[in-house]
């Protein structure tokens, strides 16, 4: 008699904290996208309407680049003021001639730095809300893990987002946007006179970032991908125990019991799936809008260089086009936090089940 009401109650104190748990829908204080988004799919009446997106989207494309041209329009003035005194150097002299387009290749310079100063604070946008979003939505995703049985793999996903946050932004800041800097001045330099011979050394630089970029994404995608195929074995193997326990051990109400622990936790992992999509949701909204300026702002560049081949210095259009190389790079890293964190999250998602 003692032993069935022992079993009885170890089964109560399993059951009971799971459907508060699996009730309750966390909230992350100052993201109402998030919050909104999670509601939706948690409801069931999430819906993703193609046609309204691509409107969207060219809108947004259409805005940034009305924006931005206007940077582009001065370069190809300044470009075409530059060919004109090309053309007339020799009513001018070869000393005021020289002055001039020196003076001229200092304005489209600094126009093209002010491009790429522009799309260096949008990656620190970008580098910003990912890595506070993720922080935040980390202890959120893992309290889901654990209300719907996965505590191992919720002690093995957690230490790798938290070192993705770290990581990411520790490389961004204090590597990648350096070596890009540096880079993109090192093409101004280069490009003032023939004589000095840099730009391998600036295509060194950008492929060294490059590279990284890959390790981040490869290293931490291998990381998630091997806590994905051991530690969600280990809560399938805790798992079957209780319901086992809960159907054996207790008399009568046993096998009623271990039922309603399956649909407690197939209602706890509706809810981690809600908040897991929807935090992909919200990191692809709050980088996306950076991504397509930075974007739009190496096409411009691209464009600038093109146009302004025929009608200035080639030095401008070879300076032009290497610092819309180094903005296309800036664009990369961009896309490679919203890509490793949406990575991460899809791991952790599938690794512990649909």
């Amino acid at each position: 008699m003692r032993s069935t009401i022992f079993s009885l109650l170890i089964a109560v104190m399993l059951l009971s904290p799971l459907p508060v748990r699996a009730a309750q829908l966390p909230q992350i204080s100052g993201e109402n996208f998030f919050n909104d988004t999670a509601e939706e799919i948690a409801s069931g009446s999430f819906t993703l309407n193609p046609v309204k997106m691509i409107n969207s989207f060219g809108e947004r494309l259409a805005y940034e680049v009305k924006t931005s041209a206007k940077y582009i329009i001065a370069i190809l003035l300044i470009a075409a003021i530059s060919g004109l005194v090309r053309v007339l150097s020799d009513s001018f002299g070869k000393g005021a001639s020289e002055a001039a387009n020196f003076v001229c290749f200092a304005l489209i310079s600094t126009a093209a730095l002010s491009c790429f100063t522009l799309s260096l604070g949008y990656v620190s946008e970008v580098v910003k809300a990912a890595s506070g979003f993720i922080t935040k939505l980390t202890p959120a995703l893992m309290m889901t893990l654990y209300a719907c049985g996965c505590a191992a793999s919720a002690a093995a996903f957690e230490p790798v987002l938290s070192a993705a946050v770290y990581v990411i932004t520790l490389v961004i800041e204090n590597c990648l946007i350096p070596m890009i800097c540096f880079s993109a001045i090192l093409s101004v330099a280069g490009s003032i006179n023939d004589k000095v011979q840099i730009s391998n050394f600036c295509r060194v630089l950008k492929s060294v970032s490059k590279w990284i970029m890959v390790a981040c994404i490869t290293i931490f995608t291998a990381v998630s991908a091997a806590y994905g195929m051991s530690a969600p074995s280990l809560d399938a193997v805790g798992g079957k125990a209780v319901k086992f326990a809960v159907g054996s051990l207790v008399p009568v109400v046993g096998g009623f019991l271990s039922d309603t622990l399956e649909t407690v936790l197939s209602g706890a992992k509706l809810i981690k799936n809600a908040v897991g999509v929807a935090g992909m949701a919200a990191v692809c909204a709050m980088c996306l809008t950076p991504a397509v300026k930075i974007f739009i702002m190496q096409l411009l560049l691209k464009i600038g260089a093109a146009l302004s081949e025929p009608i200035a210095e080639k030095r401008v259009s070879d300076m032009l086009w290497e610092i819309s190389d180094s903005v296309m790079t800036l664009f990369a890293a961009s896309a490679m936090i919203m890509v490793l964190f949406i990575i991460n999250i899809g791991i952790i998602l599938a690794a512990t089940g649909f």
